[in-house]
């Protein structure tokens, strides 16, 4: 159809954009308008966006291509180190997204991500020891939704190995230490 070739020639042509909110832009159309066969021609642009200075690019390319997972799981099997390194990313909005990529493919087959334990482990920690900004905090608790797709993580991760249950146990102690049982969300 000539319409999807002039809308994938668009978003080549803005993904490849210096301002950044054109980026953007075309990022959030990426996520709305490509199919599984269109995918293979816009993947590259987006892989490109992961290193981008701005943040706010870096989180929608992750994003993007966590709906490109979904879409097309086989033409996205070979950026599972991409979001491995995504997860380290120095912003905690691109972690995040990074997280609920990770926790799709972790349903799928969580033993090749068994690694990632101590990694995930590390993360809970800072987020439960107040090292975010305050702007992830709601109601004083430290950033709740991260907390929770962490810990949603872990349990599909601990299921049924005991090496990786047992390398969570001091870090869940401490997460349901710091709960403050008289503070209530709402």
């Amino acid at each position: 159809n000539e319409l999807i070739l002039l809308i994938v020639n668009t978003l080549q042509q803005d993904l490849k954009n210096d301002n950044h909110l054109i980026v953007c832009a075309a990022l959030n159309a990426v996520c709305k308008l490509v199919n599984a066969e269109t995918i293979p021609a816009l993947l590259q642009n987006v892989v490109d966006q992961l290193s981008h200075s701005k943040e706010l690019v870096r989180k929608k390319a992750v994003i993007a291509l966590h709906c490109f997972n979904q879409r097309s799981p086989a033409v996205c099997a070979h950026l599972q180190s991409r979001f491995r390194q995504m997860l380290c990313d120095k912003d905690p909005s691109v972690m995040s997204a990074t997280l609920c990529a990770l926790y799709e493919m972790i349903q799928v087959d969580p033993t090749q991500f068994r690694s990632l334990v101590p990694s995930f482990v590390n993360i809970l920690k800072q987020v439960v020891e107040h090292r975010l900004p305050k702007t992830y905090d709601y109601h004083r608790v430290p950033a709740p939704f991260v907390q929770i797709k962490l810990l949603k993580i872990l349990a599909l991760l601990g299921a049924s190995n005991k090496s990786s249950s047992e390398h969570m146990y001091s870090t869940l102690t401490e997460v349901l230490r710091r709960g403050d049982l008289n503070n209530t969300i709402g």
